[in-house]
């Protein structure tokens, strides 16, 4: 017999398709496939686990196409190549009715007597193999099992079951697989292993490899609209950048628009779909592709039931009408792998599985296909299909795409649903559809799309025009008061004063109490709207008041208040409102389970974009606050639709650690995090987020192109209006800048400027940051007021500065040890290195040996060598060459290499030995090493 070898060596720059074509083309097809495989690291080791198991036979890995299966396979059966025999088996749906076809390869290695019975192969190939393998265990590694000729799934099967091979099999579904397989997998023999979609921050990780360049979080986000977490079509979309709106801004790739691609073989798979479908199947996929979803019932209707059968007398049923019902189900029952049920109202819906799938379908009907499938749909029934319960901005898409002309309140309807979704260019579309600067719900819209951009300039003008038309109080009541309230947003982001935003929602209050009074200045507004009007009135307050600064007065507006007829969005807001409030007076705990109770209730469909934006950054410095950044917002809303972000999760989560670290003096962390958030936010920036960013950057060294172009922006986006509290931390970061060239005094004078400001505000969590700089920039009369500041607030942070200012007040080493290890626990090790050198200073000072030796024990305990440390304190009078003499002293060397080390001559050093000495007041070598790595005087 020949001896053709089968074992398969994989490389990782292979692509993803099965068929061995790269998934990527370009300089960076290697780092995109390794950072996908990176992210699949722990499956493949579990799966190359379960095949080198001596008692197992095998695994099976399931996906979708484009999962990533192919890839995973070939790495798993690199790996066990490495130990064991590996035969790769290929399965092709052309030749799967083939008797034998994917074992061919295999045959071809037979005799030809042994080719004539199923018996005599599977005897023929065990032998083969068995001779092949030299002793090694076999692996058979099956791509595309779902195209296994049945014969060669028995011949396999059996060699498995004979205990001759282990398997490793890639598949879409179980389901889909040989009967001998799935009878496998049914008695435990093989492993599944289901391979999930890309999240968020995997794709990130694959985009900036492919792309070897940085990719914001709002990037991300198209890119996973535009892949569903699916790697094939995640590789298409980096390859047909220039149909999406992504560009590269400063070296970074960010989001210009919300708009979605459709990758080519999303395109190849809706045409080979559609192409397989039934005229009346065809219908169905068609319509829920421009619906968005449909009643059960008019799904039934176009199916080719008139009604549902279980609802249906038996005795109405006349000729036909069986073999109609069964062909209507034939065609459902084609469909159940593209769509999905819900429920809306107590109806069944029904829409289709993939959003993706759905626009591809879309971008392939044609304008007198989409005008007859609605005029189909609209001949139902009401019963069936009424229009008017459509998505409004589906239904106005799909008269656009038909042709038909779209009603004026239908265009109305269509913005205001774009607004909430966040889709705000596609919002001003369809109000720029029918102008009209005196249709006051037009304007409305208008300037609440502005707003939502945060462009407050736009949005006032629009509204001053707007309020001419609501001045008398026989203005609609949701009118008026709608616009008083936007118009006092609009004011409060181009800077006006307090008093005219107050005077405003004093107004529609009034207007408010007004119509309750006077029944026919209602206008038939039922009392939950009144109690909706009133609720929008108290949450714009307390939006002014966190603004402002004002957190006591938010605490004081929303703890407490009644809430009833708020809507979910109402909610969800004072939550926010609420959360962040507390969390910026003296509540942190409070905030902390508040946060925690909101949870994932942000990712309901009934919350808007706006509101769920605004509440996950709220809840982010809340969080933040209380010293438990990174905890419940990272589930808080988890951004599941198929619409965009004005600032995504992971960006807040971003902005709150990078400016953290920019405070805590890590630049190249905060640049890091903070340089991909700033170019995003130079495009769209909804909550006056970029002053605070290019202010964190601005505080760190430019040494990059990138940083200076985003701190070369900083004067234009320090001009805006911004909330108190961002600027708070932008005077901070800037008094802490090391570029700023002015004493530590004069540093720790600006600081205690800021922290009296917040002590006037009411605002203890900025007041103690404030008071801690101040502290740490030399101002010693600053420790009683941090300590005051830090006790009423709740947290380990605020422990841990309670404790660093006793301790400064009274010297004591003992208290500087606890407030070491208080702000190690909290996260802050630049603070917590900082008491622990004050500590062993206080405790060489007190010449207590016993102290000494307990603090040097904890200190190591949580920084393992503190001679650094014990060198900052014990030789802070030492010059930097007499430092590092005696450092290498400390380590044993003698004159002679620590000459040869700094590169001096031996006289020389002799030289700063006894400048080192006389400072000290020391006398041998020996006590120099015992003040350095003892602390013994």
């Amino acid at each position: 017999m020949g001896n053709r070898t089968t074992i398969t060596v994989v490389s990782q720059t292979h692509g993803l398709i099965s068929t061995g074509r790269p998934l990527f083309s370009g300089p960076s097809a290697a780092g995109g496939e390794q950072a996908f495989l990176a992210t699949r690291e722990q499956l493949v080791e579990s799966v190359l686990k379960r095949i080198r198991s001596p008692d197992r036979i095998g695994a099976v890995l399931l996906g979708d196409e484009g999962s990533g299966k192919t890839a995973i396979l070939r790495t798993v059966a690199h790996r066990a190549s490495q130990t064991h025999h590996v035969v790769r088996i290929w399965a092709s749906k052309r030749a799967s009715s083939e008797p034998y076809r994917a074992i061919a390869f295999l045959l071809a290695e037979l005799e030809t007597e042994q080719t004539g019975h199923p018996l005599t192969i599977l005897q023929g190939i065990r032998a083969l193999l068995e001779e092949q393998s030299n002793g090694r265990p076999i692996v058979l590694a099956i791509d595309n099992a779902a195209c296994l000729d049945h014969e060669s799934a028995m011949i396999i099967s059996r060699l498995v079951m004979a205990g001759v091979a282990s398997v490793l099999i890639a598949s879409k579904a179980l389901r889909l697989m040989d009967d001998c397989f799935a009878d496998l997998w049914r008695e435990g023999d093989l492993e599944r292993f289901d391979l999930p979609c890309l999240t968020r921050t995997q794709i990130r990780a694959i985009a900036e490899a492919a792309l070897d360049a940085p990719v914001s979080w709002e990037a991300v986000e198209v890119l996973w609209r535009s892949s569903e977490g699916n790697a094939r079509y995640l590789y298409a979309a980096l390859e047909e950048l220039s149909m999406s709106g992504l560009r590269v801004q400063e070296g970074t790739w960010v989001a210009a628009s919300g708009q979605n691609l459709v990758p080519s073989p999303v395109h190849a798979k809706a045409r080979s779909t559609l192409g397989a479908l039934q005229d009346r199947e065809l219908q169905i996929v068609r319509a829920l592709a421009y619906a968005g979803s449909l009643p059960a019932g008019a799904v039934r209707h176009l199916a080719g039931l008139a009604r549902d059968p279980s609802n249906a007398p038996a005795t109405t049923a006349g000729p036909g009408a069986s073999a109609r019902s069964e062909e209507a189900a034939a065609h459902l029952d084609a469909l159940q792998s593209l769509i999905v049920l819900g429920n809306s109202g107590g109806v069944t819906t029904v829409s289709l599985a993939s959003g993706l799938f759905a626009a591809a379908v879309r971008e392939q009907t044609t304008t007198d296909e989409a005008a007859a499938l609605y005029t189909l749909l609209a001949g139902q029934p009401t019963d069936a299909f009424d229009p008017a319960g459509l998505d409004p901005m589906m239904h106005a898409e799909w008269l656009l795409a038909a042709g038909f002309p779209v009603p004026e309140d239908l265009t109305l309807a269509a913005a205001r649903r774009c607004i909430f979704l966040g889709l705000d260019d596609r919002a001003h579309f369809w109000i720029d559809l029918h102008p009209d600067d005196q249709d006051l719900e037009r304007i409305l819209e208008a300037a609440h799309a502005a707003l939502a951009v945060g462009h407050g300039g736009e949005a006032e003008a629009l509204l001053a025009k707007g309020h001419a038309l609501v001045a008398a109080d026989s203005a609609p009541i949701p009118a008026a008061v709608r616009l008083l309230i936007l118009r006092c947003r609009a004011l409060r982001l181009v800077g006006s004063a307090p008093a005219q935003r107050t005077a405003l929602l004093d107004d529609a209050e009034r207007r408010i109490a007004l119509a309750e009074r006077q029944p026919g200045a209602a206008r038939g507004l039922a009392p939950q709207q009144f109690l909706e009007h009133r609720a929008d009135v108290t949450l714009t307050r307390a939006e002014d008041g966190s603004f402002g600064g004002n957190y006591q007065m938010v605490a004081k507006l929303l703890q407490g208040a009644d809430r009833t007829g708020w809507t979910q969005d109402q909610e969800a807001l004072g939550d926010g409102l609420l959360c962040e409030a507390l969390a910026m007076t003296d509540q942190q705990l409070a905030a902390d389970g508040l946060a925690r109770s909101m949870g994932a209730g942000l990712g309901s469909p009934s919350i808007s974009r706006e509101v769920r934006d605004a509440t996950r950054l709220r809840i982010a410095v809340a969080l933040d606050a209380g010293g438990t950044a990174g905890g419940p917002v990272s589930d808080a809303g988890q951004d599941i639709g198929t619409h965009p972000s004005s600032v995504t999760r992971d960006s807040i989560e971003d902005i709150i650690a990078g400016v953290r670290e920019a405070l805590k003096g890590r630049p190249d962390q905060a640049r890091a995090l903070l340089l991909p958030v700033a170019q995003q936010l130079v495009l769209k920036d909804a909550y006056c987020l970029l002053p605070l960013v290019t202010a964190a950057l601005a505080s760190t060294p430019a040494d990059t192109d990138a940083a200076g172009a985003v701190i070369g922006y900083f004067p234009q986006a320090a001009a805006q209006s911004t909330p108190w509290t961002v600027n708070a931390l932008i005077g901070h970061l800037r008094s802490a800048s090391p570029g700023v060239r002015e004493s530590r005094m004069e540093t720790a004078a600006k600081f205690a400027d800021l922290a009296d400001a917040a002590h006037a505000q009411g605002a203890p969590m900025l007041e103690m940051m404030h008071r801690l700089a101040q502290l740490r920039a030399g101002d010693t009369s600053a420790a009683r007021a941090l300590a005051a500041a830090a006790a009423g607030i709740e947290g380990v942070y605020a422990a841990a500065c309670e404790l660093y200012g006793r301790a400064t007040d009274t010297g004591d080493a003992e208290l500087f040890a606890q407030a070491m290890e208080s702000a190690q626990l909290a996260g802050d090790s630049g603070l917590a290195r900082d008491c622990a050198a004050q500590a062993l200073q206080a405790a060489q000072l007190s010449d207590a040996r016993g102290v000494l030796r307990d603090v040097q024990r904890r200190a190591g305990r949580l920084f393992g060598d503190t001679t650094d440390l014990q060198m900052g304190v014990a030789l802070e009078r030492l010059t930097k060459r007499e430092r590092e003499v005696a450092q290498l002293v400390a380590r044993g060397e003698n004159n002679k290499s620590i000459a040869v080390t700094m590169g001096v001559t031996a006289r020389t050093v002799e030289g700063h030995l006894y400048q080192i000495f006389s400072k000290l007041h020391l006398r041998t070598r020996g006590e120099l090493v015992d003040l350095i790595l003892v602390g013994v005087r």
